[in-house]
This record gives structure tokens, C-alpha cells and sequence, in this order.
């Protein structure tokens, strides 16, 4: 690209000088509440982001939704060759946790609902975008499409279908997803799955006739015993049963017992024993009926050849300004597992560094918006650079 004079150094240390406004645009999007199912609060996400981004040479597209929030989708570049760039609109907080957690800046440290899962990525984002038109833009060959989707949080029943449709023209995926604890990048992620098992029994006097009822609960109880052992941490396969309901007083034999159980895995093979295995439960109590609901509805991310030469790509970049990154496995998924699933290659937790995400404590490190904003630029730069660009014609 032609006017790139200056190094990732230089840019990184540009950044830095603008901290001040970084700071300022982050507590604006970060008071915008936007839990994943108020989509009042989304919407307004949206229009805040578009009026921001507008100003740039990007075309906005709202991606309109019934009941959940709009997705965005921000491209800029006209070019046939596509980098996709991921990041969410919706946090796990619903609207009024701003009351009792503010955004709050002390010292090197900014706390606040979503600011670090992920709303610092939008001013990422706007930093990589004026670069680039610092830059004379992406090329004439390559567009970068930044999809926002409103419902990450919760399995992204309708952005998946988005990231699907990105993914299949893609070159590459960059997800913006805070990074590991450390500061590593996710080369892969566990697939996750929810699923509801109902028992129904008969209900009974628990001393006077109990061999007339059938104890939802005790028929509950053996199928969880069941369902634990199906998991294999040699394969990467975790099973939790995390709520259980049942019963209405202890001395009546309970009618009506539910359980809700999280599975996650990381071999594909993996996901299709688990989803027969819970398809084919049956009762030990023949008096019982018995109900089972769910799927892996999030595939996993693995880890392939692909994806260690683009970490190999990032590691390069990473050394210009002096940055050692490393990898990591996580059990949590985000929207890089449905892209991962259509082939292309994915680099996850491209965010900043920080911590607690999902609770009161979630916070980032101020100094890693300059430092993994430059590691973002370089990396898109390196990727646009490659006239042929292939992952497969990439070299470690």
C-alpha cells in the first residue's frame, strides 16, 4: 500500500497520544445499555455507532430484526477479496446495572458493563478505519466487513445466520473478542450445547400411600447420573447440570422434576455422541415419562493448519512493536465458532487485555486499546498486502 511511511511503532505511540478521545468514545458506547434482550437499547446502539462511523468512508448497513436487536454491517472497500472483522452489539447486563457499575476510569484501569466483552472493539475499530483512510484505504481488491450482531450473548439464534453468510465469501475471519487472561490470542473454542430433561411422576402422600406415586425427582436424579458420565476430559467433553427443579413439599412424592445441563465440546464427533445419547434416554421408573429438549447449537473452533499460519502471520506483526503473543484453548464460544464451522481460517481474541468479563469486576487495561489496535492494523495490512493472498500460500 502506498503511504504507509509509518511503522506499527509510530503508530502504536500515535495512539497512545490519543487516549484521551479513546476513553471518551468508549464511556459513550458503554452507557449505551444494551443487554441482549432489550432491543430498545441495541437499536440506539446502532444508530449511535452509525452516526460515529458515518463520518468515515464506509458504507452502513442496518440488518433489521422483529424482536431482537439490529446486527450492523460496516464495510469499507469495494474490492473482491474480503477480510471479515467480528464484534457484538449486546452485553450480559440488563438495563440499570449502569447505577450500580459505572464506567470508571482509575489509573490504567477502565471498568464498566460490556466495556471490556466487547464495546472497547467499536473504538478499535473507528482507530483501524481512519488509519486505513490515513493509508489511501484497503486497496481496490479488498473490502473489510466489520459485522456487528445484537446476540452473541445468547447463542446468536439470528446472527449466526449473518456470520454464516460473511464467512462463505471470506478470505479470513478476525475476531475482536477480548483476548485470554494473558493476553493470548484463541486459536480454538469449545462447541456449546444446552439441554432440558423433564421428568413427569405421580404425585402421592409421601407416608400414607407412596407406592402409588412415581418420584419425578429419584427418576430426575438417575438420568443426571447417567448424563455425568458421558463426559471424557480426555477429548475435551465437559458436562454440568446446573439447575435442577422439582417437587412442591418434602412430604409429598414429587410430581414434576426439570433439569438444565450445559455441554460443551471440542471434537466434533464428539457433539453428535452427546446429542444421541441424550436422544435416546429412556426411564428406570416405568411410571415416570420422561421429555428431553436441546442441541449443540454452537460448534467448536478448531484448531487447523490454517489457523497456526495465521497465528504465525500475527506473531510477526506482534514483534514490531515488541509484543510476544501467545495461544490458547478456551471453553467459551463466540460468533468465530459458527465462521470456523464453513472452513475459513479464524484468529479469535484479537481484542484488548483485561479481565472479569460477565461480572461487576469487568475491566480492561487502558494502555492494550494502542497496543492491540497496532497489532490489528498490522495484521489487516499484512493480509491486504498479499496481492494472491492465501492462506495456503502463506509460509510460517
Amino acid at each position: 500500500m502506498e503511504g504507509d511511511d509509518m511503522n506499527l511503532k509510530d503508530i502504536q505511540q500515535k495512539l497512545m497520544t490519543q487516549e484521551e478521545d479513546s476513553i471518551k468514545l468508549l464511556k459513550r458506547f458503554v452507557e449505551i445499555e444494551s443487554f441482549s434482550y432489550d432491543k430498545q437499547g441495541i437499536d440506539n446502539l446502532c444508530r449511535v455507532i452509525t452516526n460515529i462511523f458515518q463520518e468515515l468512508p464506509v458504507s452502513i448497513e442496518e440488518l433489521q430484526e422483529e424482536t431482537l436487536g439490529n446486527h450492523l454491517r460496516i464495510t469499507y472497500g469495494e474490492g473482491n477479496r474480503q477480510i471479515t472483522i467480528l464484534s457484538h452489539l449486546d452485553t450480559v447486563y440488563p438495563r440499570g446495572t449502569l447505577e450500580i457499575m459505572p464506567f470508571r476510569l482509575d489509573g490504567n484501569k477502565v471498568s464498566g458493563p460490556g466495556v471490556y466483552d466487547m464495546k472497547v472493539s467499536y473504538v478499535m475499530m473507528y482507530h483501524l478505519f481512519k488509519l486505513l483512510r490515513e493509508n489511501k484505504g484497503p486497496g481496490d481488491d479488498v473490502r473489510i466487513v466489520w459485522l456487528l450482531t445484537s446476540d452473541e450473548e445468547i447463542g446468536s439464534p439470528s446472527g449466526k445466520h449473518h456470520v454464516y453468510r460473511e464467512a462463505d465469501k471470506s478470505e479470513v475471519i478476525l475476531v475482536l473478542e477480548p483476548t485470554g487472561g494473558d493476553g493470548a490470542l484463541k486459536t480454538s473454542r469449545k462447541g456449546g450445547g444446552k439441554f432440558r430433561i423433564e421428568v413427569k411422576g405421580i404425585s402421592a402422600h409421601a407416608g400414607v400411600n407412596p407406592e402409588e406415586g412415581a418420584n419425578a425427582i429419584e427418576e430426575l436424579v438417575y438420568q443426571i447420573s447417567k448424563i455425568a458420565a458421558l463426559a471424557d476430559s480426555s477429548k475435551g467433553t465437559s458436562i454440568n447440570t446446573g439447575e435442577i427443579r422439582g417437587g412442591t413439599l418434602f412430604n409429598v412424592v414429587a410430581e414434576h422434576a426439570v433439569a438444565e445441563v450445559d455441554v460443551r465440546v471440542l471434537i466434533p464427533s464428539e457433539a453428535e455422541r452427546i446429542e444421541n445419547a441424550f436422544k435416546s434416554l429412556t426411564v428406570n421408573n416405568p411410571k415416570t415419562s420422561l421429555s428431553v429438549e436441546g442441541s449443540i447449537y454452537r460448534p467448536p473452533m478448531i484448531r487447523t493448519d490454517k489457523t497456526g499460519v495465521l497465528f504465525n502471520l500475527a506473531c510477526a506483526v506482534a514483534e514490531e512493536i515488541g509484543l510476544t503473543l501467545s495461544e490458547v484453548m478456551t471453553g467459551g464460544g463466540s460468533d468465530g465458532n459458527y465462521a470456523a464451522s464453513r472452513g475459513v481460517p479464524v484468529l479469535d481474541g484479537l481484542g484488548v487485555v483485561g479481565g472479569y468479563a460477565h461480572s461487576p469486576e469487568e475491566f480492561l487495561w487502558k494502555d492494550t486499546i494502542a497496543e492491540r489496535t497496532s497489532l490489528l492494523y498490522g495484521l489487516v495490512l499484512s493480509l491486504i498486502r498479499k496481492q494472491h493472498w492465501h492462506i495456503d500460500n502463506i509460509v510460517n
